[in-house]
């Protein structure tokens, strides 16, 4: 264990068994010193679990999975180094999705949306926990590359002074993972310049899409990866569409990675060079 981690969590309590592991010497769960998360990897997508909640005063939180088993995960659409973009996940009960951002301390969180449906404690309380979490930014306090088998890992400490531990994940969204095209592969989309609230499980945003500028719009309950969406602006996008296997009953199977902006429009004005 270095000075340097020493000196970045001595505000925080510190994951005992994670450190105690590094200790040890069987150290592939314990975030390291300093570490660069860009070490290892390049840009893309990447899926992140909630593996560890510590409290302030030590006592860990349980950290239930869903109904059909699926973790706490965080899909960020440009990977966890990117400057900014945006980020989609289970949230111990619903679907979220919203923007992320890096800061000179660690990441933030804005403009989020998700549906709305009830769930009994412990997985409800969680969930609101991370949610209210998530509206203040994170500061990074550890960081390891991966190492054999086991992928990257984080520790962010929340404004309340939780350590939350977060491991880098195989599947859709992992950096370089196989992604199955439906079929039509690329499509042109045009998207509108507002969002609206949409019913589904729960209520949340969804974009207004059609395949045509003269085809009547239809409700996209998904996000668009990789979109920096900008309220009062209309696009037209190329897209990738792929098929996710075995989504949660509460998110679509069908999912938009963006490839270029064909074309910006402020209302009805001319088009945004």
């Amino acid at each position: 264990m270095t000075a340097a981690w020493a000196a970045r969590v001595a505000s925080a309590v510190l994951l005992v068994a994670a450190l105690g592991a590094c200790a040890t010497g069987a150290a592939p769960d314990s975030p390291g010193a300093g570490a660069s998360l860009n070490q290892t990897q390049s840009g893309g997508p990447s899926r992140w679990e909630l593996v560890r909640w510590q409290q302030p005063d030590g006592t860990l939180r349980p950290i239930p999975h869903g109904d059909n088993g699926q973790p706490i995960v965080f899909e960020f659409n440009s990977g966890i180094d990117a400057a900014q973009g945006t980020v989609s996940g289970y949230s111990g009960c619903n679907r979220f999705t919203g923007g992320y951002g890096k800061t000179d301390a660690g990441m933030r969180f804005d403009r989020m949306a998700g549906t709305r449906m009830a769930c009994m404690p412990p997985r409800g309380e969680l969930e609101g926990a991370l949610l209210k979490a998530m509206q203040s930014p994170f500061t990074t306090v550890g960081t390891q590359p991966s190492a054999g088998s086991t992928g990257r890992q984080i520790i962010w400490k929340t404004a309340d002074g939780d350590l939350l531990q977060f491991v880098e994940r195989a599947g859709v969204g992992r950096r370089g993972a196989k992604i199955d095209a439906v079929a039509g592969g690329e499509r042109i989309v045009y998207i509108d310049s507002q969002r609206v609230e949409c019913p589904g499980i729960g209520r949340m945003q969804c974009y207004r899409w059609r395949d045509s500028s003269d085809a009547p719009w239809q409700l996209w309950y998904g996000p668009i990866e990789g979109l920096d969406f900008e309220p009062g602006v209309s696009y037209k996008l190329r897209v990738r569409e792929y098929q996710v296997p075995n989504p949660p009953a509460d998110a679509p199977a069908i999912r938009w990675q963006l490839l270029s902006v064909e074309e910006r429009l402020r209302g009805a004005a001319q088009p945004i060079r």
